[in-house]
């Protein structure tokens, strides 16, 4: 198995040629970038999977290089001897699918490479959506047709289903795909910075604001604005976004004038919109604005059939050089399930089958064993999927500070449909925390 192709930017030029060195020892091609300028143009290119990029380049930081290369086909990791969780947290935001603080050994580095790599494989291979069915193959179909225009669609379907990978396959099919990609979660828009985060601000427009931010619709435009969890925007937000959609400008906050922009908008909801606007908590001119077009991405229970190629392809990912098959057994084992948690519990479900696995395929009982461990297989947990339990009536004040933290974290996570990724962006905490925090909790921790 060959090993993807590796882009190390950083100034010190000490660790360039170390971490060189170390890796191409391993079997993975290494390229070079020694200052931010180097790194936005070799990102731009994109001829390398993945990059290991330090945050402080000397001409320009590492998240600055992360915003002017978005839209870059090279995954990021961030690896940096002067991380913070807030720098981690906007690294995440700008694109980077992980950050490590330094010291860190190649060795170490090996499986964080391969999943990045895999998951550049998951955006632009075969539309990113693996399967047989008649049902996946009138997405891949809407995909194709969709993708070349700039028509703003509207990806409806359950947690877990793979939402985004459609966005981004509509992205990567039409003129926009060598220009952003820019996506935001929706739920964790707070209503008084929901004006800041996608539309910016200007230098003194309120305390903190100490240099201009352009927003997601400017750092977007040229390219695709993914819209993510959209039925979670609260009223106002509402409204502003819908004004900006019909006039194709925005105005940063403390700014004179509105600012044209040219960005296709992609949304994504789980929720039935239209019922929505029945109920009066989502507007009806943004559900029309919002569903020029729409695709609907089946849940897996609905299309048993591709299970087992879809099984296969996320065992490719999660295993790397350790070469795992599906018995038939396993199969079938895998179509008696129903999958609540769609393909995240399956991509979950597979990495734990694959750790303890014994031999060179995973038969009925290694599949059996892992849906057991699956939070979506407990019914406490299926509850709690659907709404967490209240604080008791007579808590009061003997209800403890970690308590609250509890409840405040699960309710996170269940509300983002496991996400860990964006768990841990929405309550500001890097991933290791929250995942060390999940597992105490007894909730399943693993990779989104």
């Amino acid at each position: 198995m060959s090993h993807p192709s590796v882009l190390v930017a950083d100034d010190d030029k000490a660790f360039r040629l170390a971490m060189g060195k170390a890796l191409g020892r391993l079997g993975f091609p290494v390229r070079e970038a020694a200052n931010g300028a180097q790194a936005v143009a070799a990102l731009q290119e994109g001829k390398s999977d993945v990059a290991l990029l330090d945050l402080q380049l000397g001409d320009l930081d590492g998240l600055e290089v992360l915003r002017q290369a978005r839209g870059s086909r090279t995954r990021v990791i961030v690896v940096t001897g002067h991380g913070t969780i807030p720098a981690a947290v906007e690294a995440l935001r700008l694109g980077a699918v992980n950050f490590v603080q330094k010291p860190v050994d190649a060795p170490a580095l090996v499986p964080l490479l391969e999943d990045a790599a895999a998951q550049k494989g998951d955006v632009h291979g075969d539309l990113g959506l693996a399967g047989v069915s008649p049902a996946l193959e009138r997405v891949r179909e809407l995909i194709r047709r969709a993708g070349p225009t700039d028509e703003t669609v509207l990806v409806t379907g359950e947690s877990g289903t793979g939402k985004e990978l459609v966005a981004r396959a509509l992205h990567a099919a039409s003129r926009r795909s060598s220009a952003p990609f820019v996506a935001f979660n929706c739920a964790q828009a707070h209503r008084d910075l929901f004006d800041a985060e996608l539309f910016g601000y200007v230098k003194g427009a309120f305390t903190g604001a100490t240099t201009d931010r352009l927003g997601l619709f400017r750092e977007a435009d040229g390219g695709t604005l993914f819209l993510d969890e959209v039925g979670e925007l609260p009223e106002g937000a509402q409204a502003k976004l819908l004004r900006a959609l019909e006039t194709r400008t925005v105005r940063p906050v403390g700014g004179a004038r509105e600012e044209p922009v040219d960005v296709r908008v992609i949304a994504a909801t789980n929720r039935d919109l239209s019922e929505e606007v029945r109920l009066g908590r989502f507007r009806e001119d943004l559900f029309y604005r919002l569903h020029v077009l729409s695709i609907g991405v089946p849940p897996l229970r609905q299309r048993k059939e591709d299970l087992a190629p879809t099984a296969r392809a996320l065992l490719v990912r999660c295993c790397g050089d350790k070469t795992i098959s599906l018995d038939e057994s396993a199969v079938a084992e895998l179509e008696r399930y129903d999958w609540p948690g769609n393909v995240r519990e399956l991509s979950n479900v597979l990495k734990r089958a694959s750790i303890f696995c014994s031999g060179k395929a995973l038969v009925a009982a290694d599949i059996r064993e892992a849906i057991g461990a699956s939070i979506f297989n407990h019914p406490e947990a299926r509850a709690a999927a659907q709404q967490l339990p209240p604080a008791p009536a007579d808590a009061g004040n003997e209800t403890t500070l970690a308590e609250l933290e509890k409840r405040h974290i699960l309710e996170t996570f269940e509300r983002m449909g496991g996400n860990v990724t964006r768990v841990a962006q929405a309550l500001g905490i890097d991933r290791r925390t929250l995942q060390r925090k999940l597992k105490s909790y007894g909730r399943d921790a693993g990779e989104d």
